[in-house]
């Protein structure tokens, strides 16, 4: 395998840095969006060979180039002919540039390009975590920092960032200000440091798209963006909650409250008792509606049609109005 290719799949913008800091270690890089900057342009400053043979890091996000295709526009045809000239790139590398592609979500496997990268550089796929991943995660992030905590405290923050890790790294680096030094955290103090308000408000602001109030629904909104959450992580954590939703739909006549609970994963009543109550505001075919709008929204925000902050804003609407 060659070493100055690689090309990383992640939904995790934490995890996705995590693997960049061990490529390029403690050398500088420089980053480009491949929604702004066209690959030619990309491709020509790799190829650039510095007098001094140094070694030249470059991360490019957004590579949407390496996922899959949904139309058949001119669209599709510059990221043919970008596969093309990369492809050429890839024959005769400048072995001086190490060159990080960077996608949201999955690749699209059946692509050439992401063939012979696989076959010949460095393909890393990071699948969604399990919540006992992002526990053991959790837990190496504040011993690193030189403090401890219990199972239990941990998987409290990781429930109530809905296991996403993105949110949970926030949590901690919140809980190490309210301690100031490394020390045991306790599970008593994350109660109160910890967004249970996390948790909370996205309930609240599902409670608000569901009765159609476009005020409270904004005004979660603006909570959100205060506590600089991604609108790209409460999509996806809205598009877990209408998915549970919609299963409980299908499942409600078949199965008892508890055997719901073990089927999605839920631990806590209250969480049951909102997505059953919740389920009777819909049909099923609104759910589905709404789950096809969530992917194709995250489509459009990952492949730089729709900014993600215009995405949330078009999804309360679209609910509200």
């Amino acid at each position: 395998m060659k070493d100055n290719i690689y090309l990383i799949s992640s939904s995790s913008f934490r995890l996705v840095d995590d693997e960049i800091k061990k490529i390029v270690g403690n050398n500088n890089y420089t980053s480009y969006d491949f929604n702004n900057i066209e690959l030619d342009e990309i491709l020509e400053e790799a190829a650039y060979i510095s007098l001094f043979l140094e070694k030249k890091y470059m991360v490019v996000r957004n590579a949407s180039i390496f996922g899959s295709s949904k139309s058949k526009d001119k669209e599709s045809k510059k990221s043919s002919k970008d596969s093309e000239k990369l492809l050429n790139y890839l024959e005769e590398p400048n072995s001086n540039t190490i060159i990080i592609f960077i996608i949201n979500g999955k690749v699209d496997s059946k692509k050439k390009i992401v063939k012979i990268i696989k076959d010949k550089y460095n393909l890393i796929e990071i699948g969604e975590l399990k919540p006992k991943e992002i526990i053991s995660l959790s837990d190496k992030n504040l011993k690193k920092d030189g403090y401890k905590s219990d199972y239990d405290t941990l998987a409290y923050i990781v429930n109530c960032c809905h296991n996403n890790y993105d949110l949970v790294y926030n949590e901690l680096a919140k809980i190490k200000l309210y301690y100031g030094s490394g020390k045991v955290v306790k599970f008593d103090d994350v109660t109160n440091i910890v967004s249970r308000n996390i948790l909370d408000n996205n309930f609240k602001f599902i409670d608000a798209i569901v009765g159609k109030n476009i005020k409270e629904a904004f005004k979660y909104y603006d909570d959100f963006m205060i506590q600089k959450v991604e609108p790209i992580m409460i999509l996806s954590m809205l598009a877990k909650e209408y998915r549970n939703i919609l299963l409980v739909k299908k499942m409600i006549n078949r199965y008892s409250k508890r055997e719901l609970m073990q089927q999605l994963g839920i631990n806590y009543d209250f969480q049951m008792d909102k997505l059953i109550n919740n389920s009777y505001s819909y049909k099923e075919e609104k759910l589905e509606e709404i789950l096809v709008y969530l992917c194709d929204l995250d489509y459009k925000i990952k492949s730089g049609k729709v900014s993600n902050k215009l995405g949330l804003q078009l999804f309360i609407l679209k609910c509200c109005v």
